[in-house]
């Protein structure tokens, strides 16, 4: 035995092993903990980290990550990850799991010590900030007090309403956003494949020989279809497109309202119509749970694999690199299923579990959305989420939906306690939410109910005691109440409408207490605004009615020509048959 040449490599694989059983652990737990906490801003902690080779596997435990928002609250923690790889995709660098399982998931749990990052500043959130600024500025005992000859005085500039602003963009938007909507449905980009068609045809219908004739025949007709089935995609593409930019046009009646209220304060004077009192009562607390839920779709996104084709792409400094094809090619990271488990709610938590199937980095390798079920049920409570992602196209989509019943609702305050505060104690609430996103555009829809509840109102900042006894009357004898939102803009740019019925009780008690005044008020600062307004929204409205009734028209006509031509080819394509069906 030649000492000299074993000893060196027995040295080496020596100190291979030491590393990774001494040192490879702990740096790769270091790893995870300084990787989350850049991502979330917030301390990560994890108790413990073991991974085996001869069988590849990891457990993790004790896993906590602080809310940037609130030290001494955990966002989400859990106490035990575990799995097993693959050993085949690991020789190709990528880790394939057959079976995981996340166990003790929680979330909003109290911490002992700080988990505030000293170097990390939160940034505050728009959405929460603009209601409860809207919230606080929201001065009632105004109301007592209206001078009319001030508000008929007041001058409106349509260049400071923010629904002119809107119309304006809108308008560009429309204009330059309905080219490519056009685009989309033009039959003529697809005139060359009718031509190459029309001349297979020709050719197939001189053959001889009725077998190669019928193989012709077979194939012009499964282009034919393709060419259909193109066109009635774009087709519906750019009416989808068309509704969207549509629905942005509410925006507007929407932004009317705003400055209505803004006119209104700077009147001196609070807007007391139903969809101002929504904002003011049930904006903050909507917001609060809005951005709560925006920063954990951010915080998803930033890990989510890009949209595009191009996964595969390797670009080489010098020639070309050439994949060849496998029987089974593997993402670089997929977890085929995760089994998990936990709680929900802190006082009588609720026991759920669930699965999710197909997380991967490449989904346009695995081919298939990434799919959730989770459910829970304890007495009276029920839990059904379900919820899908699809990157496996240039888009990234997704689809979620939450029902939650029988939720215990200790507390829950609504309004400002500088304009008018609702303590509602004792509630059992039932949630309702949906919400899709399609790239980084929202659009969702949620809704809670209150039932067997108590309220309190707090209207000590109402200095006009009629005022504040009619505010106050209004809530006696109510159990129950509504709180409702929906979500709409983009992931950057969220755009959030609020409502309540707590605003109807609301403005009865106002308009039943502020008299005929304060509504005539009302009614002119809104004439003024809708004056303002009045040219812009006319042009917008005509540019869409115009817009539309072209498009229409085209699309008509383009599923005439594609559609006929089409079938006017498949009715030729009989064997034997000679005659050339007429194509255009």
């Amino acid at each position: 035995m030649r000492w000299s040449y074993v000893a060196p490599r027995l040295a080496l694989l020596v100190l291979l092993w030491a590393f990774f059983f001494f040192a490879f652990d702990p740096l790769l737990k270091w790893g995870l903990i300084k990787g989350i906490e850049k991502g979330a801003k917030a301390k990560a902690e994890i108790a413990s980290l073991h991974t085996t080779f001869l069988h590849p596997s990891l457990r993790l435990t004790g896993f906590a990550l602080a809310d940037s928002k609130s030290e001494y609250t955990n966002l989400v923690e859990f106490s035990e990850l575990a799995f097993s790889a693959e050993g085949a995709p690991l020789l190709e660098k990528k880790l394939v799991v057959d079976e995981a399982s996340l166990k003790g998931l929680r979330f909003g749990t109290p911490r002992k010590t700080s988990g505030k990052l000293s170097f990390v500043k939160e940034e505050p959130s728009p959405l929460v900030e603009e209601m409860t600024a809207q919230s606080k500025s929201f001065a009632l005992e105004r109301a007592a007090d209206v001078k009319n000859d001030a508000v008929s005085s007041y001058k409106v500039n349509p260049d400071d309403l923010e629904s002119v602003k809107l119309a304006r963009k809108l308008e560009e938007d429309y204009a330059r956003d309905y080219k490519d909507i056009a685009a989309k449905a033009d039959p003529a980009k697809y005139q060359a494949a009718l031509d190459e068609l029309k001349a297979s045809y020709e050719k197939a219908k001189g053959e001889k020989n009725p077998l190669k004739q019928a193989k012709d025949y077979a194939e012009i007709a499964k282009q034919a279809k393709k060419i259909a089935a193109d066109f009635k995609k774009d087709k519906e593409e750019a009416e989808a497109a068309l509704a969207r930019a549509k629905d942005a046009f509410k925006a507007v009646d929407e932004a009317r309202r705003r400055d209505t209220a803004a006119v209104m304060a700077k009147m001196k004077l609070p807007s007391l119509d139903r969809q101002s009192l929504a904002r003011m009562l049930a904006g903050p607390v909507i917001a609060e749970r809005t951005a709560t839920a925006m920063k954990w779709i951010a915080l998803a996104r930033r890990y989510m694999p890009a949209g595009g084709k191009g996964v595969l792409k390797n670009e080489a400094r010098r020639g070309r690199m050439v994949y060849f094809p496998k029987e089974r090619a593997y993402p670089t990271v997929l977890v085929r299923r995760l089994a998990l488990s936990g709680e929900l709610g802190l006082e009588a938590p609720l026991d759920y579990s669930g699965v999710v199937e197909g997380l991967t980095t490449q989904p346009q390798v695995y081919g298939r959305p990434t799919t959730a079920l989770v459910r829970g049920a304890k007495g009276a409570r029920r839990l059904d989420l379900r919820a899908s992602l699809d990157a496996t196209g240039d888009t990234i989509k997704s689809d979620s939906a939450l029902l939650y019943s029988g939720i215990p609702v200790k507390e829950l305050k609504l309004g400002s306690p500088g304009s008018f505060l609702v303590d509602i104690t004792g509630a059992t609430g039932s949630f309702d939410g949906v919400l899709k996103t399609s790239g980084d555009s929202l659009d969702g829809k949620a809704a809670m109910k209150l039932t067997g509840a108590s309220f309190r109102p707090d209207a000590s900042a109402i200095k006009a005691a009629p005022l504040r006894s009619a505010v106050e009357s209004a809530f006696s004898g109510l159990n129950s109440a509504t709180l409702e939102a929906e979500i709409s803009g983009t992931v950057k740019d969220p755009k959030l409408s609020v409502d309540t019925d707590l605003a109807s009780a609301l403005s009865r008690a106002f308009g039943a207490a502020a008299g005929a005044e304060l509504k005539k008020a009302q009614e002119q600062a809104g004439r003024k605004v809708d004056e303002a307004l009045k040219p812009y929204r006319a042009k917008l409205d005509g540019l869409a009615a115009s817009k539309q009734g072209e498009l229409a028209d085209k699309l008509k006509a383009g599923d005439a020509k594609i559609n006929g031509a089409v079938d006017g080819l498949l009715k030729g394509l009989v064997p034997g048959k000679i005659k050339l069906p007429k194509l255009f």
